[in-house]
């Protein structure tokens, strides 16, 4: 289990204890013999193996990039199993490794039982709650488990202590807000500017008055429109800088959003990982050998955001926009921009969320004051999903999350070998020998002051490249509960901490 206030460390629940060579080409982990799924069933080395085994041969396809390193894996005993590895990974791979989810080889291996297949029957699990009810699209209810074998374990004293916990699902979050300001459940993260700012001011009549509170968190990442760059509209980085330029954030903020986001500024925005300044000696000895790649800036400037006042007036971005467009190829004459053999810039912004057009029409209408159509085409969830697994789109809004001390997700978000799976998380298409280098040094980097110096690498080369448009992100959980939750007064900085939480009546 991920610590939530430790940038890395995991404590075991179902592994009490681990074993490897100083070289790491293997890592046994062995059992709590106490360990038991809710049926009463032990678990075992054979769950282990089933898991990983039907994960690789059936599972995601990140699973295959995530484990790709892992030749082997064998049962030493019922309590204990081997992983070994084609070459000495990345500690950060262990630690991964270990969070596992272990699924029941007893009960998925019986002929009525189809692990890929979708089903309402409730899965046999082995943690703190179990299925109770549940009506499809509308909620689910969980139970504590009185007997669950983990319970005494020193990593969860002060957890799990609720005994029925209920999630209800709204198709709407308009209906949903008006459901929880009546009391139908009692607490909710709202993320929705409008709705945190306005929505639980007033108290009216029947209404329960709640408390509306901003928990800080050390949680990185961001928000950001992402250029696919297999399309070639997008192929020049002076294009794709121009219409960065067009993002009026604090314009949004303002005005949109009632000054409730954070400018994104770094891929890890709100962590220490970030490249906030210019490029270091260090940084700029280990980017020299790609220098042929990598734009001059980088090696010189530290990378911004798109600076405005917030009033609308973008006129001086509009002018460093056209400027871009002019190097790039493009002439701006009579409203229409064209380069010499009369092709336009014209491309689809899509949507799944319709909240997302409000600030998305705004972007679209300062472009085209550049001459370049953006249409905007808000699709259902499946239709979208169906087409970012295919890179069929021009832009997308999509938020990028890595851990505290990320690792093998940064070859997900950013490698050229997942720019070319398909269903890959390398969303933009981005593939740069200097990205892949830096990647797999992050990954087996043995320190933190380490790992900051690829991170910040990663960071400058990212950006300058113009691969997204960062937006947002939020240094705080904005939390509304009803009066008679309580949490800890210290909170989690990597985590909301929810399984802390208790009733005090």
């Amino acid at each position: 289990m991920k610590s939530g206030d430790e940038p890395y460390s995991v404590y075991g629940l179902i592994a009490q204890q681990i074993e490897y060579p100083d070289d790491f080409r293997w890592v046994t982990y062995h059992l709590n013999p106490n360990a038991r799924f809710h049926d009463g069933h032990p678990i075992t080395s054979e769950d282990i193996v089933y898991t990983f085994q039907s994960l690789q041969e059936r599972g995601p396809p990140h699973y295959k990039h995530l484990y790709g390193i892992i030749e082997k894996v064998e049962i030493i005993s019922p309590k204990a199993v081997r992983f070994s590895f084609s070459e000495p990974p990345a500690k950060s791979l262990i630690l991964r490794l270990s969070q596992l989810r272990v699924l029941p080889a007893h009960y998925w291996q019986q002929p009525e039982n189809d692990l890929f297949k979708a089903t309402l029957k409730p899965p046999l699990a082995s943690g703190p709650y179990r299925v109770k009810d549940f009506s499809p699209g509308r909620f689910v209810t969980y139970e504590r488990v009185r007997d669950y074998w983990a319970a005494d374990l020193p990593v969860n004293k002060g957890r799990h202590n609720f005994d029925i916990v209920r999630t209800d699902y709204y198709r709407d979050d308009g209906i949903a807000l008006e459901a929880f300001k009546k009391g139908e459940y009692n607490l909710r993260i709202d993320t929705n500017p409008r709705s945190w700012s306005q929505a639980y001011q007033q108290k009216k009549p029947g209404q329960v008055n709640f408390i509306r509170e901003k928990i800080y968190n050390k949680s990185l990442g961001m928000r950001a429109f992402v250029f696919n760059l297999r399309k070639p509209v997008f192929g020049n980085r002076l294009v794709r800088k121009a219409i960065a330029q067009a993002l009026d954030f604090n314009w949004m903020n303002q005005h949109l959003f009632f000054g409730m986001y954070y400018q994104a500024y770094s891929l890890f925005s709100n962590s220490d990982l970030a490249a906030i300044e210019p490029p270091s000696v260090k940084e700029k000895e280990i980017l020299a050998h790609w220098s042929a790649e990598l734009p001059d800036e980088l090696f010189t400037s530290q990378w911004q955001p798109v600076q405005t006042d917030g009033s609308g007036n973008w006129r001086k971005n509009k002018i460093q926009a056209l400027k871009l467009l002019k190097e790039a190829g493009f002439e701006y004459q009579n409203k229409v921009l064209q380069n010499q053999n009369g092709q336009s810039i014209q491309f689809e912004i899509l949507l799944t969320n319709p909240e997302h057009e409000r600030f998305v029409i705004p972007f679209a209408r300062n472009l085209k004051e550049l001459g370049i159509s953006a249409s905007i085409n808000t699709v259902d969830t499946s239709q979208y999903i169906y087409r970012v697994r295919k890179f069929d789109f021009d832009i997308i809004i999509h938020g990028f999350y890595p851990g505290i001390t990320p690792g093998t997700e940064l070859k997900n978000f950013w490698s050229s070998t997942s720019a070319d799976s398909e269903a890959g998380q390398n969303l933009s298409g981005i593939k740069l020998e200097s990205l892949d280098n830096l990647i797999d040094k992050a990954i087996m980097a043995t320190s933190r002051e380490e790992l900051i110096l690829y991170t910040r690498a990663i960071d400058r080369i990212v950006l300058w490249h113009y691969a997204v448009i960062p937006q947002w992100y939020l240094p705080y959980w904005p939390v509304v509960y009803r009066p008679g939750l309580k949490h800890p007064e210290l909170a989690p900085p990597f985590e909301n901490g929810l399984s802390t939480w208790w009733w005090e009546f």
